[in-house]
């Protein structure tokens, strides 16, 4: 019984190379049999068994639907990232990091990423740090110090210069621009990101 157990919990240990896409359905399901099978596990091992011998087959069975997003990021894989993304923006997100949350390898993950998202994870990061600090600049009076920091940024000069990469003008321009209505306010781009 030991052994069974332990040969199906460590997700770790599964090859980079044999990670797949899932439905929302098949992930949802199989969570609620690992969610059973833990609480049976100290009353009833019998049917703990039963619950992870159901998740398996369930993750068997569900090859078929995405094989054309081979490669990619799952959608619930996706929701997880991103709000992990969002969640620390205020801090140092690394690859290795982003890897971790989904319990993927790293090269796997940079894979499945960009794969996912047509940019590297950092660039994604990036620009998801900019259009939050977008947000920000447009309802509060907060100084650019003071977003930049809590953008993760390491410094005003970091953050002038990641804007103004991305955006084409400074953000002080920005915000004048914004204020005066001769920019467009809209977040397309992260939005179409999302949607994929």
């Amino acid at each position: 019984m030991r052994a069974t157990l332990h040969a199906v919990t460590p997700a770790t240990a599964v090859d980079s190379q044999t990670q797949r896409c899932i439905s929302d359905e098949t992930y949802d399901g199989v969570m609620q049999l690992l969610s059973e099978a833990q609480a049976h596990l100290s009353i009833d091992r019998d049917s703990a068994c039963l619950c992870l011998t159901r998740a398996l087959v369930m993750m068997q069975k569900s090859d078929s639907p995405l094989k054309s997003r081979h490669g990619c990021l799952s959608s619930w894989q996706t929701k997880r990232l991103i709000d992990y993304i969002d969640t620390n923006l205020d801090s140092s997100i690394r690859t290795n990091q982003m890897a971790a949350v989904l319990s993927l390898s790293v090269s796997y993950f940079s894979h499945a990423f960009k794969n996912t998202f047509g940019v590297t994870p950092l660039v994604y990061v990036a620009r998801r740090r900019i259009e939050s600090a977008r947000q920000i600049m447009l309802t509060t009076d907060s100084s650019l110090t003071d977003i930049a920091h809590s953008h993760g940024f390491c410094d005003q000069s970091h953050f002038i210069r990641t804007f103004r990469r991305q955006i084409g003008v400074t953000p002080q321009a920005w915000r004048r621009l914004c204020d005066a209505g001769l920019w467009s306010t809209g977040t397309g781009y992260m939005d179409s990101l999302h949607k994929q």
